[in-house]
């Protein structure tokens, strides 16, 4: 398919560590820039930014994912749903699988829609040229979406305005 998703251990137990020189993050580093899926995908527990008042952002964590080749992070941990944009792409927390719902602290850097108020699930839709995030509720409302393109898309589509009489 068009994702390639690459999973990390963030748990501070790691026996190879947790930096961006460890032996996973040269794993990741090399895999990323050796993937051919046009979307690529990193997924761990604990996340880099978070503006959640319990745990929050592991700083441990906040390698430089944008430049070694990532389309997204993916974390949990943090039971609420948060969208953040570091270094040019989209870091979402999405712990809202339920347990219990944690309190929102103040907006870390980044953030740019944080939600906790009922429980849901995040859909993932991708094809070669656009691949789609959107969180819903319980009661499937639509809570966030956004929707990221390949540079060439447009470039390779034409647009033509719709004129209504």
């Amino acid at each position: 398919g068009p994702i390639h998703l690459f999973a990390l251990d963030s748990d501070s137990r790691e026996p190879d560590g947790r930096s961006a020189t460890s032996t996973q993050a040269i794993w990741l580093q090399t895999a990323l820039a050796n993937s051919t899926a046009p979307w690529n995908l990193v997924t761990l527990h604990h996340p880099p930014y978070s503006s959640s008042s319990v745990h929050g952002s592991d700083p441990t964590m906040q390698w430089p994912f944008a430049a070694w080749g990532a389309t997204a992070v993916l974390a949990g941990h943090d039971h609420t749903y948060e969208r953040l944009q570091q270094d040019g792409i989209p870091y979402f927390v999405n712990g809202l699988g339920g347990r219990s719902i944690y309190d929102l602290g103040n907006p870390v850097p980044g953030s740019i829609v944080r939600y906790n108020l009922d429980y849901g699930a995040m859909r993932l839709e991708a094809n070669p040229h656009c691949l789609t995030f959107s969180f819903y509720n319980r009661g499937s409302s639509l809570i966030d979406s956004i929707t990221l393109y390949k540079p060439d898309f447009f470039a390779n589509h034409l647009y033509l305005p719709l004129t209504v009489r």
